[in-house]
């Protein structure tokens, strides 16, 4: 039989083009042709196929939007896998962040796991009250 092979990507969930909805659980906007990310609300979730447990990481690519830090100031981001909290990260200035860090094997029974982020303090648009948390480019989990 042959083996499978699918990269080390195959755990991670790009937010480009439409090949992600169906993996996402809950606060993430659809998808806008050629656009590489996605607008999130406060708590950006997306599940992934568990090809092992043993030395993961949890692994996402995002951004703290400018204007929207001029208002709501330093944020502090909750990173989940399986609804347990991995770890808090307070960011102190907008743009590109990338976060990264083992995962206890532990974690990860079954064929699937959810991840997440939970911005503590998400932007609240005046016009409309719609909360925007971050700009998600790809989140999963990674060898």
């Amino acid at each position: 039989m042959a083996r499978l092979d699918l990269g080390p990507d195959a755990m991670m969930v790009s937010m480009e083009g439409t090949g992600a909805d169906p993996l996402i659980v809950k606060d993430i906007d659809g998808s806008s042709p050629g656009v590489p990310w996605r607008w999130t609300r406060q708590e950006p979730t997306v599940k992934v196929l568990v090809l092992s447990a043993e030395n993961i990481k949890f692994s996402t690519d995002f951004a703290i939007w400018d204007d929207g830090f001029k208002i709501t100031g330093p944020v502090e981001i909750s990173f989940l896998v399986n609804g347990k909290l991995l770890d808090k990260v307070r960011y102190t200035t907008p743009g590109t962040k990338h976060f990264e860090k083992p995962v206890p094997a532990d974690w990860l029974e079954g064929d699937i796991a959810t991840v997440a982020m939970s911005v503590d303090k998400p932007y609240i648009a005046p016009r409309d009250g719609a909360k925007f948390g971050v700009i998600l480019a790809r989140m999963g989990l990674k060898p």
